[in-house]
């Protein structure tokens, strides 16, 4: 989080100001004149130092400052001469373990400082929670580089992230707090290293909300909304999504990743995968198609209800298959099933190749070869992600 080029004092100045921050004592330096004396009490230019305490409640941390302020009398008045920070800590009945805090903003970047560059202007919202294991903790007083003071911490405990951003929600569990740093306007900045060696700085505004665990709980994301976050090509939507469907299953199939063996890479052995569906009354054919948003892999005819592993190979159109090989990043590679009720009409399939269209391939095989619509009697959906090795 970047701070504003404040000196200590003016800073000082404005949590005393702020009626949040429970402030005792004289003003600010920089304030002017605080209180009046006669000639017989003090002469001019003379001093006095007293000791006061800021509280400043506001921010997910709240923090006790205690000072030494020394005053000097000017034309009759005391006005602050210097202010000196002696501490600066957390209250003593603070505990973040177990805490969930939330965080709102039109930015997205101003959360996050590893932020993918595709979400930074966007509004998001941050959930975190705490864990339990909170280890060694102490602070101490430091200054940014741009000489603003802060309380550092030195906090060791892990928390759970949701994001939730662009209608996306990305969840990373086990977070490794590492520390942090709080300033006197109730922000404050965690240090985290969420694994694979990616450290960033989550920056928390003096407005976090904080929440209790059934929002944490509330707010993850399903199965699909995981799915939908990690990939570039999950298809969210369909025209479709009214009509009846059916179970269907792959053994290739695990907690929404593909098998490598599935995969036309140099890992995998670009084999077919095992798919067993439901029987469904009335159909005389299934259309099995797998996509990978636009890009088609496959497209199989059958009256059957399963395919073995392996089973469909680069054919001819109606029995062809090609595995997976994204060429960056995390793709989603989505098989449908068809129930058709008569044999199809014209059905037009670009296999190995882009500009497909699930709907559109789907508009087409729910009109018959007569012409009749209405030819889709229920579909079945598996969808499977698959990230190309580094």
């Amino acid at each position: 989080m970047r701070k504003g080029k404040r000196s200590a004092a003016v800073l000082l100045t404005m949590a005393l100001l702020l009626s949040g921050c429970g402030a005792a004592g004289p003003a600010a330096e920089g304030e002017g004149k605080t209180e009046a004396v006669t000639e017989s009490q003090v002469a001019e230019g003379d001093e006095k130092t007293e000791k006061e305490t800021v509280n400043v409640n506001e921010g997910m941390i709240p923090q006790v400052i205690e000072k030494n302020v020394t005053y000097v009398m000017k034309g009759g008045n005391w006005e602050v001469k210097s202010s000196e920070i002696t501490n600066w800590t957390r209250t003593e009945d603070f505990n973040i373990q177990d805490s969930v805090w939330i965080i709102d903003t039109d930015k997205a970047s101003s959360i996050y400082s590893e932020l993918d560059y595709s979400l930074r202007g966007k509004p998001a919202t941050m959930y975190i929670h705490f864990g339990s294991d909170l280890g060694d903790e102490n602070s101490s007083i430091g200054t940014s580089e741009d000489g603003t003071q802060k309380m550092d911490i030195s906090l060791n405990i892990s928390c759970d992230i949701i994001f939730e951003c662009d209608g996306n929600k990305f969840y990373f569990e086990d977070v490794k707090v590492k520390g942090g740093e709080c300033f006197m306007d109730g922000t404050s900045n965690i240090f985290v290293d969420a694994g694979d060696g990616e450290e960033g700085v989550i920056s928390v505004p003096a407005d976090v909300r904080k929440g209790e665990s059934e929002d944490f709980n509330n707010a993850l994301p399903t199965a699909e909304e995981t799915m939908a976050a990690e990939s570039s090509t999950y298809i969210k939507s369909t025209i479709f999504e009214d009509i009846e469907t059916f179970n269907s299953s792959s053994g290739n199939l695990t907690d929404g990743v593909w098998d490598v063996k599935i995969t036309n890479t140099a890992n995998g052995e670009n084999l077919s995968p095992e798919l067993t569906w439901d029987a469904v009354d009335g159909a005389s054919e299934y259309v099995v198609i797998m996509i990978d948003g636009a890009w088609l892999h496959m497209d199989v005819f059958t009256t059957e209800t399963s395919l073995e592993e392996g089973e469909i190979e680069r054919g001819d159109r109606g029995n062809q298959y090609v595995g997976p090989y994204p060429p960056s990043g995390t793709h989603t590679y989505s098989i449908f099933i068809f129930a058709l009720k008569n044999e199809m009409g014209k059905v037009n399939l670009a296999f190995d190749a882009g500009g497909n269209s699930i709907d559109k391939i789907y508009s087409e095989l729910d009109i018959d070869k007569d012409g009749n619509s209405g030819n889709v009697i229920a579909y079945s959906r598996l969808d499977g992600n698959y990230t190309k090795e580094k």
